[in-house]
């Protein structure tokens, strides 16, 4: 069978590796718009994935490919707060298993790493293109086109079709002019940007620091802007420093509100957002450059295309918030999923297919509502919530038996899966749903 993947991110090349690793009988086409990321510098835009106990399973699942994994990123077994109080950061540790710990890794070192274990494996079946871009998909005739960096166009054909290319999926475009398909998607009012810098000598490499800072509104009638973010450990004594603030999407204002010079973000950093941590010239004026990135949901009644033999996995299929930092472990679990498809089948495409969307389109959505329900916006609820969750949390430590960890500890510590763990909290997921919808009436009409 002829698999051809449009996008060798993370979850393009974990299935590579699945399918070839389980059977012979695919051959492998894996297409790249980027160049090849083992020759590429830092990229100052990349981010940090944390891998929990569900990404750890799946890559166990593949012989020899989590330890590939493991080593090119850092063990974090506490969470760090700045204590004002006592002027000083504090650590907790987030568990007293030691062999539990979030695995947290650069988004590009996850990529070399698969990429090198493709190469190392030596599969006489698979052919991965660099600087290749998807133009256009023809779901009647399966056939795709494609361009050389250089312009050079060519087709490919395929038996099956796998959209693994992420939000603004060309596989996605040619799906939604089919009948049936339902496409949605939203724009948070958030955006975020991400920059790398030193790691100050008291911050332990085994440790997120996060952090929440109110901004004082710049004009008369707004209201202050909430400006959270963490502090995560790379590798080589690097601080991956992720910001999140409140803007429209469709705003073009590229900073943090009263950030406009390199010594204002300086000073904001040292002195009230990450008490401590010093940003030099280079880092602070790559961070004022950069484009802000903005944070976006999407939602697909179906992922795959039955006469057109196309399927999409990750963002592909259900972009969502990081709150619950579980995007590449739901795209990896989608890749599970077809996998096990299409073992089930016999690699019956109309079966195998069929059955995925029915197994993972409810997971999709389940851990997108989870990702945006989990913070109520309602002041009265958010505390509700929260006091609610920190009792069920220790009640759930104390007897097992009787009750349930909160849903973040469910997604974070377990494999259950994500729909079972949202019909768990149904009723606390439908009030704050509803209230949510009229925190958004009313603001705007305000």
């Amino acid at each position: 069978m002829k698999v051809v993947i449009i996008g060798a991110g993370p979850a393009g090349l974990l299935l590579a590796h699945r399918l070839l690793a389980r059977s012979p009988d695919y051959e492998v086409f894996l297409y790249e718009q980027r160049s090849d990321l083992r020759l590429q510098r830092s990229d100052q835009r990349a981010f940090v994935i944390s891998l929990t106990e569900r990404g750890q399973q799946i890559l166990k699942a593949v012989d020899g490919l989590w330890a590939a994994v493991k080593q090119e990123g850092i063990a974090i077994r506490k969470t760090g707060f700045y204590n004002k109080k006592l002027g000083q950061w504090q650590a907790f540790q987030r568990t007293s298993d030691p062999e539990q710990f979030s695995l947290l890794i650069n988004r590009n070192n996850l990529c070399r790493a698969l990429i090198d274990e493709l190469e190392k494996r030596a599969y006489p079946n698979v052919h991965l293109v660099f600087n290749t871009s998807c133009l256009e998909v023809n779901l009647r005739t399966h056939q795709i086109k494609l361009a050389t960096k250089d312009d050079r166009p060519f087709e490919q054909s395929y038996d099956l079709l796998v959209g693994a290319d992420g939000v603004h999926s060309v596989v996605k475009t040619a799906m939604l002019r089919q009948p049936g398909f339902d496409f949605r998607q939203s724009y948070f009012d958030s955006v975020w940007k991400v920059v790398h810098i030193s790691q100050p000598p008291d911050f332990s490499s085994d440790t997120s620091y996060f952090f929440r800072h109110s901004i004082p509104p710049t004009h008369p009638g707004a209201g202050p802007t909430q400006l959270t973010g963490a502090a995560i450990p790379e590798l080589n004594n690097q601080l991956c420093l992720l910001m999140f603030w409140k803007q429209a999407s469709h705003l073009t204002q590229g900073n943090p509100p009263g950030i406009q010079t390199v010594s204002d973000l300086q000073r904001s950093v040292f002195e009230q957002w990450l008490p401590g941590v010093q940003l030099d010239d280079t880092a602070a004026q790559t961070f004022l450059d950069q484009r802000p990135s903005s944070i976006l949901e999407t939602r697909c009644n179906r992922y795959h295309d039955e006469a057109g033999q196309a399927v999409l996995v990750g963002d592909a299929a259900h972009a969502m918030s990081s709150s619950l930092a579980q995007g590449c472990q739901a795209a990896f679990a989608d890749v599970v999923a077809l996998d096990e498809c299409l073992q089930e089948s016999n690699n019956d495409l109309k079966v195998a297919l069929a059955h995925y969307s029915a197994r993972q389109v409810k997971e999709g959505h389940a851990i997108a509502d989870l990702n945006r329900l989990l913070s109520p916006q309602a002041k009265w609820l958010s505390l509700l919530f929260g006091g609610a969750m920190a009792l069920q949390g220790k009640l759930s430590q104390r007897f097992p038996n009787w009750f349930s960890p909160t849903p973040a500890t469910l997604v974070a510590k377990t494999t259950l899966p994500y729909a079972t763990i949202f019909a768990r909290f149904k009723p606390w997921m439908a009030l704050i749903q509803w209230s949510n919808k009229k925190s958004l009436a009313k603001r705007e009409l305000t």
